[in-house]
């Protein structure tokens, strides 16, 4: 029995010492044998066909991660994504065509068919621009490389552009426009208000020692409650633009004339501006508001008013001497020594040939009593007094 205990003994320990290699041979050769991954070539000719680069597999021959199409796509890896995917190597015949192309482009897997349409379709429109004759770079660049090229400001009022291009170039300049006629930022102001009377007494000396004392009264505006409510989210997000009718004929001026006008003038101190509005029933809104706050019991006086920003996009002359007259110093020497008595109505008059010509309308997507009504609560919580 000691010699048979001892056998099994020494025949575990043989099993135990049997080196990995050899365990992961026995491991694979006992398990079934699996499909290969599909190749690139495979999920291109797939895609091409019409079928889902999904259900070839996430994973090319070559073992490296392949970009899957489909809506179950992660949306931090893509061209605009948190991370970059592994992107396989284009094909042989394909990788000189490839030089000096986005790697969207050059890899089709990383973009849905559709956005693939929307880029080759864009592709076809910039070539037919380029084919027409006096065609311009405005009507090839992207929206991106166009702002890239210009020199511009964008402040609280709006777009502001003095650049070279937009006053040399109308395709440009009506480009510009339409780029920037993004809708105005509007809120609706709230403020209520009372006025409170203060005595005040005070002691005067007259010349022969005698003391007087004098009272004024004085009225305060004491602000009792302030507030505003967004009325942006219901603008919509793009103008109509058109122009003003002419005094002579009754008609409204071309734009496309008008534009050409201002590129053609040589005044060095031109300006051309758009102006937006947003097209609402502001004095109902006014009159609701008014009668929810008076709702409350509040007894003062109630004021609405409408601030408006980005509501005007402008083109001024690209030469030196307007530039130079624009300069804030310049302002500041014309105020201190009266000049501004000439030089502002010598720029009025150049600047009026097109002043009040071009308008944008954006609609007001609610109502007046919808906008209230949706707001009402938050009205009444915020009178106080």
């Amino acid at each position: 029995m000691r010699t048979s205990s001892t056998d099994d003994a020494k025949a575990s320990a043989q099993n135990s010492t049997q080196s990995p290699a050899a365990v992961a041979d026995e491991e694979a050769s006992a398990a079934p044998l699996l499909p290969p991954p599909p190749s690139y070539d495979d999920v291109v000719i797939n895609i091409d066909n019409g079928g889902d680069a999904a259900g070839t597999g996430g994973s090319s021959s070559n073992g490296r991660a392949v970009a899957v199409s489909g809506h179950g796509r992660d949306p931090g890896v893509g061209p605009f994504g948190d991370a970059k995917p592994m992107v396989p190597p284009a094909p042989a015949h394909t990788a000189a065509a490839s030089v000096g192309r986005s790697e969207e482009e050059a890899h089709p897997l990383l973009l849905m068919p559709s956005e693939l349409n929307q880029i080759q379709e864009q592709q076809q429109q910039q070539q037919s621009l380029q084919q027409q004759p006096g065609a311009s770079a405005a009507d090839t660049l992207s929206s991106r490389d166009f702002f890239a090229s210009l020199e511009y400001t964008r402040s609280a009022k709006g777009y502001t552009s003095s650049d070279a291009w937009l006053n040399t170039d109308v395709r440009a300049l009506k480009r510009f426009i339409s780029e920037c006629n993004e809708r105005p930022r509007v809120s609706v102001e709230v403020v209520g208000s009372h006025t409170e009377a203060r005595t005040e007494h005070t002691t005067t000396r007259t010349n022969d020692g005698q003391t007087r004392q004098e009272t004024t009264t004085r009225h305060d505006t004491v602000v009792d409650f302030k507030f505003a409510v967004e009325l942006t989210p219901y603008i919509h997000g793009r103008g109509t633009l058109y122009t003003a009718h002419s005094p002579g004929t009754g008609e409204p001026y071309d734009l496309d004339r008008l534009l050409a006008d201002y590129v053609g003038a040589s005044n060095m101190l031109k300006e051309i501006k758009v102006q937006k509005k947003a097209i609402w029933d502001y004095e109902l809104v006014r009159t609701e508001i008014k009668r929810l706050v008076k709702s409350t019991g509040y007894p003062h006086n109630v004021a609405v008013s409408f601030p408006m920003e980005n509501d005007a996009t402008v083109v001024r002359s690209s030469h030196t001497l307007g530039r130079a007259w624009r300069h804030p110093v310049t302002s500041f020497l014309c105020f201190i020594t009266c000049a501004c008595l000439v030089g502002w109505p010598l720029q009025y008059a150049a600047t009026r040939r097109w002043r009040n010509k071009i308008m944008s309308d954006f609609v007001v997507l609610s109502s007046p009593k919808d906008y209230v009504d949706r707001h009402a609560d938050f009205i009444r919580n915020q009178v106080t007094w």
